[in-house]
């Protein structure tokens, strides 16, 4: 390292000098820097490695953050890296060297399967991240320490904070997702899944892609009370966005750790087709400054409302 030179932080905090709202926002699945070690033991490219990038996800919420004056905490290494939205104990212990002491009681969950622990293995297209490499015990101690442990100790910082400042706090945990395809969105519309939304007048129309848009994940009801959900929805459907709620994304370990709405912490996960905001080539699509200007009014909505209304729906909700 060039003397003088500040390594990046691994986490990013925006931290207002006087929080305005009770909101809390994350970005998760935003970073693009590949660590040196994560560089040292793939072949695969750095395209390869941020191929599971939230693209753009920053560059809309950073702004509305700034100027609502709300907390925002950012990864900022590559999800390939380290995944902050998954538990700690979501291993692989085939990745790591024999005699490891690594837990295993989730290695056959779906995501670990899929190569989508916290630490990944597969990189979209199941390309494999380390081959036939052998991770030591460390690297994970290594990785967790220097990102999944700040990242969530800021996001438990700062929703106490905020709870304790106004009776309650939303955090918005935000993503994007690749277009969905016509027949993919047609199918999952078809699906009669009691959490699915139906068209409503106007869906489809003004900023749509004309596939689903956006996706709202509160496992279900587990972590947020339903004014959050409703709130967000018809601002969504305000701009014509084709909505689904719980399909295909219920919500990850983000929302599920920090979500804890009877003690006033309500946690919802926002994912935008990356369609609605950005060109082929990952630059600022024509709509962009709308859906900026969405993103913020969906905030300050957020903002807006009741700690009691909150406080009771939770209490009366019977989704969980």
């Amino acid at each position: 390292m060039v003397k003088g030179m500040v390594q990046p932080l691994p986490i990013a905090v925006f931290q207002p000098e006087h929080q305005a709202l009770p909101v809390v926002l994350s970005c998760p699945h935003a970073g693009t820097r590949v660590p040196d070690d994560l560089a040292a033991v793939t072949q695969l490219a750095r395209s390869d490695l941020l191929g599971a990038t939230d693209f753009g996800v920053e560059a809309l919420v950073r702004p509305a953050a700034e100027s609502l004056q709300v907390p925002l905490v950012s990864c900022t290494v590559a999800r390939a890296y380290l995944d902050v939205n998954r538990a700690s104990d979501e291993l692989d212990p085939a990745l790591f060297t024999d005699g490891a002491d690594i837990p295993s009681h989730k290695a056959r969950s779906p995501r670990v399967l899929a190569g989508l622990g916290v630490i990944p293995t597969l990189a979209p297209g199941n390309r494999s991240i380390y081959g036939n490499q052998k991770l030591a015990p460390e690297v994970l101690e290594h990785r967790l320490a220097e990102v999944h442990r700040p990242y969530h100790a800021a996001l438990a910082d700062f929703t106490e904070k905020t709870v304790q400042k106004f009776g309650s706090c939303i955090l918005l945990d935000c993503h994007s997702m690749p277009a969905m395809t016509a027949a993919a969105s047609l199918s999952l519309r078809r699906d009669r899944n009691p959490f699915r939304i139906k068209q409503v007048p106007g869906e489809g129309e003004g900023l749509s892609t004309g596939s689903v848009d956006a996706v709202l994940g509160d496992r279900f009801g587990a972590t947020c009370a339903k004014p959050v959900v409703l709130s967000v929805l018809h601002r969504l459907w305000h701009d014509g966005l084709m909505v689904e709620w719980n399909r295909p994304y219920a919500g990850g370990f983000i929302i599920r750790r920090h979500g804890n709405p009877s003690a006033g912490v309500h946690a919802l996960q926002f994912e935008l087709s990356r369609d609605l905001y950005l060109t082929d080539s990952l630059t600022p699509g024509p709509n962009h400054d709308k859906v900026q200007a969405m993103v913020k009014s969906i905030i300050q909505r957020l903002g807006s409302l009741d700690s009691e209304v909150l406080s009771e729906a939770a209490g009366n909700d019977d989704r969980a």
